[in-house]
């Protein structure tokens, strides 16, 4: 039998010896920072060493527990290394995709027919997340990502630019509301998408509007829900244009003013860097950039 300590203990003392704080840690772990206390103090009485010197104020790695850490940190980094690969281990004819919700429903779905039609033998695994996904440790291929890229540690390709539009369904204007310039959206209803970079604020801004509050009014989580609140009449929604596009050419949003916010690089195709070369990678990137409209 292998004689060894408490293993989370162990993954504790690595958290706060890297982060250099057990509060820092506790926060990483999700636990208290009683736990973490706990843990510490539990593998250095298994050890019977003392890993830290406590003060009030501060915990720092003593020699000993520098050298212990140096030694957990690589059997840990191998663990970790160990069961990426083995969760990449998959079929040949795999392909993951990570994207957020909003970006498959208002633009990939529709698309991802062809592509399946034109690379039969590859099977599409794809995740989706509000949040951003650490591809590294993961065993996605491929991310789309919106935003300002690119991002480091990741082979970046800007696949679009895009706009901030504003749009609202046509039942709004079907109630005697007048929008005919952006100074009339003083008596409307705002609705926000929680996005940083698309918000009122900056549309107002762009396009000299003043005296109106760019705060006001409901805000979504993600922009198909937002997409589907201005859809319903809710209010006046600031989309991003690409998102927006099919409502608006199926007549179930009309974009109200030719102002707009330019965006730039706004979708971007994501790779970890030791999988630029896998065959069914470099497939979908010929396949994307080609129908990308």
């Amino acid at each position: 039998m292998r004689k060894l300590p408490p293993l989370n203990a162990l993954k504790v003392f690595e958290a706060t010896a890297r982060l250099g704080s057990a509060q820092k840690a506790s926060e990483e772990l999700h636990v208290t920072h009683g736990a973490i206390s706990r843990h510490v103090k539990q593998l250095e009485s298994w050890l019977g060493i003392t890993l830290f010197d406590r003060s009030q104020r501060s915990l720092k790695l003593n020699t000993l527990g520098k050298s212990y850490i140096q030694t957990i940190s690589a059997a840990l980094d191998l663990i970790q290394e160990g069961t990426i690969n083995i969760q990449n281990i998959k079929s040949s004819n795999t392909l993951g995709l990570a994207t957020t919700h909003s970006f498959a429903s208002k633009w990939l779905m529709e698309k991802l027919p062809d592509f399946y039609k034109r690379h039969s033998d590859i099977e599409v695994w794809l995740s989706l997340d509000q949040q951003l996904i650490n591809l590294q440790q993961s065993n996605i291929d491929i991310g789309i990502r919106m935003g300002a890229g690119p991002w480091p540690d990741l082979h970046c390709i800007a696949l679009m630019k895009d706009k901030l539009i504003t749009v609202c369904s046509p039942l709004l204007l079907n109630q005697n509301n007048k929008l005919e310039t952006p100074k009339d959206l003083a008596k409307q209803t705002l609705l926000h998408d929680q996005d940083p970079t698309t918000q009122w604020s900056r549309w107002f801004k762009d396009n000299q509007v003043l005296n109106i509050d760019p705060t006001k009014g409901p805000r979504f989580s993600s922009s198909d829900i937002l997409l589907r609140a201005a859809m319903s009449g809710q209010g006046i929604a600031l989309v991003s244009e690409k998102l927006a596009q099919e409502d608006i050419k199926q007549g179930r949003l009309i974009q109200l003013f030719e102002a707009s916010v330019d965006l730039g690089d706004y979708h971007w195709l994501v790779i970890p860097k030791n999988k630029l070369e896998h065959i069914n990678i470099i497939k979908f990137l010929c396949w994307i950039k080609s129908i990308k409209s």
